[in-house]
């Protein structure tokens, strides 16, 4: 009585009794059951009707018959063929069932079977094994237990057996009762592969889409990066016209008032010289009196050679000594005495290289120590003698005749006074020599060359203003082949380093020379000015590179605080040292000698006097 009283409660509660949860899964299961039964029947009388009708269509067209039907016909036929494929769906899903059934009670009397004979076999197992256990051991045990699990094993996949073949069996029945279905299966595999297929390939085209945008876009950018770095180069190309414009219009100006100021100062060096040739044409039209021969300038003593030089360099040597001398008077050789001693090599146009030698020699022996400004001045003229020496090197002739000397320089730097003075020393000497006046563009330089051969007894050959100066060269290669002149020496136009079209004539008379001979010229002669300092340095570069430069003469030093450039340019280019120039005269033209130059320009050669 409580009992069920208390299941009222509960049922009143919402809960279920186990009899109740059992009852009403039965009803669902048997409701769903009903329901798959009722689609098949669905789909088995749709598929018998089809079939109905398709027969009946074959049949027609094989009696070549086509008959006229009414619409109320056609619908009794379609009600009787539905009809008929109901009954058959009907009988089909009987057939089903009952073949289900079938194959469910063999299943279950193959289970209860196979449980039988696994309980008949245990039971013997069992009674073996307490046999055994009486006789056996331990692994006797254990062999009778692995025994025992593979009889399950073996009774079990038995089992498995018999229920896979009756599940095959049924499978089998049901396929053969349903060939539409595998066939309807088969097609919907095929639509499910195409629909795949069709999704795979939409989904390529959809990467290939984004790929494509995704490059064009890349494109896109690379063009606006392009076009960017485009139009930068452009705006730096158009400033760098500019400047150059602007530079070769300031260069422009500044050579055509160099070039007013030389043929002014060429003028007035001609008409002094032809003064001065005048009045010692009058002067040797009266008797004079006996005097000594001068005595060459070579052959001088020593000592007035260097006081020459030392006066000579008065300028440069001054300029840097006197530094030296008001920063080292006994004091302590220390880094910073060793910087401040460089910085003031270095404005003294020494350049970076020979200063750093000069303050590491001291460095080696005195740093730390008291140091005098005379202890310095050793030092660099040691340093100086050690660059310069092995370029001290005067202009020697070879044997092919005629021997031709190539004389380049900017303008003013004293290249035509140069070639004249050397000209002069070669005919003393015995030497037979033409002058090309190869300066074709200022009518000074071709009256001054004129002045020069007069004095030396040399022809100088020339051209109007404006010529072509590679054909002059040319003609004078010829005559002096001709005329078996031992020397040509060629004086060429002043030309500006920066000026390209210039340095171009320049490069076509040296074609013109090698044409003639391939050797030629036998030396290549830079005349450079000691007063542009620094700037003598873009000379040498670029001259060395165009006329091939064998040489060098630096003229001026006389007159700039500047001279030490020579040795910053010995140091960089190492080119041969001819002759250096410390006056107008002709006697102030000196070859060179390192050991004097060095003495005077570090300022020892004052301390020795």
């Amino acid at each position: 009585m409580a009992e069920k009283k208390k299941r009222g409660f509960l049922s009143k509660l919402g809960f279920k009794s186990k009899d109740e949860k059992l009852a009403l899964a039965a009803a669902e299961k048997a409701a769903q059951e009903k329901l798959v039964d009722e689609q098949m029947a669905a789909r088995m009388a749709a598929i018998n009707a089809a079939a109905l009708k398709s027969a009946r269509q074959q049949d027609e067209n094989a009696a070549g018959v086509s008959p006229v039907i009414s619409e109320d016909e056609l619908a009794r036929i379609e009600a009787e063929d539905k009809r008929k494929a109901d009954i058959q769906a009907a009988k089909d899903v009987a057939r089903a069932k009952q073949l289900a059934e079938e194959k469910a009670r063999k299943e279950k009397l193959a289970d209860q079977a196979a449980q039988k004979a696994a309980e008949e076999r245990a039971a013997q197992e069992a009674q073996a094994a307490r046999k055994a256990e009486e006789a056996a051991t331990r692994k006797a045990e254990n062999d009778a237990k692995a025994e025992a699990k593979r009889l399950e094993d073996l009774a079990a996949r038995k089992a498995e057996d018999a229920r896979i073949k009756a599940q095959q069996d049924a499978e089998l029945a049901k396929a053969k009762s349903d060939a539409e279905m595998a066939a309807l299966k088969a097609k919907q595999e095929a639509d499910a592969k195409a629909l795949e297929q069709a999704r795979a390939k939409a989904e390529a085209q959809r990467i290939a889409a984004e790929k494509a945008a995704s490059e064009k876009l890349e494109a896109d950018r690379l063009a606006r990066e392009k076009a960017e770095a485009a139009r930068l180069e452009a705006q730096r190309i158009a400033a760098e016209k500019a400047e150059a414009k602007r530079l070769r219009d300031e260069a422009k100006e500044a050579e055509r008032r160099a070039k007013i100021a030389e043929e002014q100062a060429a003028r007035d060096i001609a008409e002094r010289e032809i003064a001065q040739q005048k009045a010692a044409d009058q002067a040797a039209k009266t008797p004079a009196p006996i005097e000594p021969a001068p005595i060459e300038t070579d052959t001088l003593a020593k000592g007035n050679f260097l006081d020459r030089i030392t006066t000579g360099l008065r300028k440069s040597t001054t300029r840097m000594t006197d530094q030296v001398s008001a920063v080292f008077t006994q004091r302590k050789l220390d880094d910073a005495a060793i910087e401040e001693l460089e910085d003031i090599l270095i404005t003294s146009d020494l350049g970076l290289g020979p200063a750093s030698k000069v303050t590491a020699r001291l460095a080696a022996d005195k740093f730390d120590k008291h140091i005098t400004d005379m202890e310095i001045k050793i030092a660099l003229a040691d340093v100086i003698s050690d660059i310069l020496t092995p370029l001290e090197k005067p202009i020697i002739l070879g044997v092919a005749k005629p021997q031709i000397l190539l004389f380049v320089g900017v303008n003013g730097s004293g290249k035509t006074t140069t070639l004249g003075k050397i000209a002069k020393r070669y005919t003393d000497a015995g030497k037979k020599v033409l002058i090309a006046a190869g300066d074709t563009f200022r009518a000074a330089a071709v009256e001054q060359l004129t002045v020069w051969g007069e004095r030396s007894g040399a022809p100088v050959m020339s051209a109007s203003t404006g010529a072509d100066a590679a054909g002059l060269v040319y003609d004078a290669i010829t005559r002096a082949r001709e005329e078996d002149f031992d020397i040509l020496m060629i004086d060429t136009a002043g030309r500006l380093q920066n000026r390209t079209e210039l340095m171009d004539e320049l490069s076509k008379i040296i074609r013109v020379i090698q044409k003639q001979d391939p050797s030629a010229p036998h030396h290549s002669i830079l005349v450079l000015d000691a007063t542009v300092g620094q700037n003598a340095l873009i000379q040498t570069e670029a001259f060395k590179e165009t006329a091939g430069v064998t040489g060098l003469i630096m003229t001026k030093l006389d007159g700039t605080a500047k001279g030490g450039v020579l040795v910053a340019l010995s140091d960089k280019y190492a080119l041969p040292i001819h002759h250096i120039g410390i006056g107008e005269r002709i006697e102030d033209l000196e070859n060179f000698s390192a050991p004097v130059f060095a003495a005077a320009l570090s300022g020892v050669s004052d301390a020795m006097r």
